[in-house]
C-alpha cells in the first residue's frame, strides 16, 4: 500500500505528465502551424506561422507562398508577424508589408526577444480580392521553449477575460482564440521589458484600398512605429510597444 507522503508525489507526477502531454511544445529550433490555404481574385495563396529560438532569445515569422509558385504583381499580398510568450503576453510584432515586387512568395519576422522560457507565433495575412484586401489570421505555431518543457506546466496562457475599473475587458489574445472575443487591451511586453497592455485597436494595421496603397504602406512599416502601452487601469501609460519589421523575402 502507498504511503501518503508517496501517494501525494504520485499525484503529482501524474497531474504533471497531464500538463505536458496537453500542452503542445517543441525544444530550441523552430515550430511551426499548418498551412491555410485561401483564395483571393480567383489565385491561391498559403500562409502559415512559426516561431525560432536559439539559446537565448525567440522571434516569429509569417511566411506565405502561392499556388504552384506562379507570381503575383506587387501588392497582391501582405505578411506580418506576432510574438508571443508562453504565458500569452504580446512581445513582438512586425509591421504589415506588402511584396514589393513581382513574386510567388512572401515571408516577414519580427524583431529578436529575450527574457522568457518559450514563444509562439501568430501570423497576420492579407491578399488583394480585386477590389480590396481579404485578412486572415493564421493558425499559431506550437511553443517552442528555450530550456525545458516542464515549464509549460508554469506558462499557460491566461484563457479569462476579466474587467479592469473602467470596464474594460482586459487579458492575453490568447483569450480570443479559446472565447472568440478579443479584449479591449492585450496583454503585451513594452520595449525595456515592462508588463502591460495595448488597446487591440492600436494592433489593427490599415487596410488599404488597392495595391498603390498597399506598397505606400511599406514606407511606413520602415520607420518601425510605436504604440503606448499602459498598466490594467487602461489610462495609465507605462512604456512603449515597437513594430519592428524584419524583411527574409518580398
Amino acid at each position: 500500500m502507498f504511503n501518503k507522503k508517496f501517494r501525494l508525489c504520485f499525484s503529482i507526477i501524474a497531474v504533471m505528465a497531464l500538463v505536458f502531454v496537453n500542452v503542445p511544445y517543441a525544444q530550441a529550433g523552430q515550430a511551426s502551424g499548418s498551412y491555410t490555404y485561401r483564395v483571393a481574385n480567383s489565385r491561391g495563396y498559403y500562409d502559415r506561422a512559426t516561431a525560432y529560438t536559439d539559446t537565448s532569445a525567440g522571434w516569429g515569422n509569417t511566411d506565405i507562398y502561392t499556388s504552384g509558385y506562379a507570381n503575383v504583381p506587387a501588392g497582391h499580398m501582405g505578411a506580418a508577424s506576432q510574438l508571443f510568450r508562453a504565458d500569452g503576453a504580446l512581445c513582438k510584432s512586425s509591421a504589415m508589408l506588402y511584396n514589393s515586387s513581382s513574386s510567388s512568395t512572401l515571408s516577414v519576422s519580427t524583431d529578436r526577444q529575450t527574457g522568457s522560457v518559450g514563444y509562439y507565433s501568430v501570423g497576420i495575412a492579407t491578399y488583394y480580392n480585386g477590389s480590396g484586401y481579404d485578412n486572415y489570421f493564421t493558425k499559431a505555431s506550437p511553443t517552442v521553449y528555450l530550456s525545458s518543457p516542464y515549464f509549460a506546466a508554469l506558462q499557460v496562457p491566461e484563457s479569462l477575460l476579466q474587467e479592469n475599473v473602467n470596464d474594460q475587458t482586459y487579458g492575453s489574445a490568447y483569450v480570443a482564440q479559446v472565447t472568440g472575443n478579443m479584449p479591449e487591451l492585450v496583454s503585451a511586453v513594452a520595449t525595456d521589458g515592462t508588463l502591460g497592455y495595448v488597446y487591440s485597436e492600436d494592433l489593427q494595421f490599415a487596410t488599404p484600398s488597392n495595391p498603390e496603397e498597399a506598397l505606400a504602406l511599406n514606407a511606413q512599416a520602415a520607420t518601425n512605429p510605436t504604440i503606448p502601452v499602459y498598466a490594467v487601469d487602461g489610462t495609465t501609460i507605462v512604456g512603449t510597444f515597437q513594430f519592428t519589421t524584419e524583411i527574409v523575402s518580398k
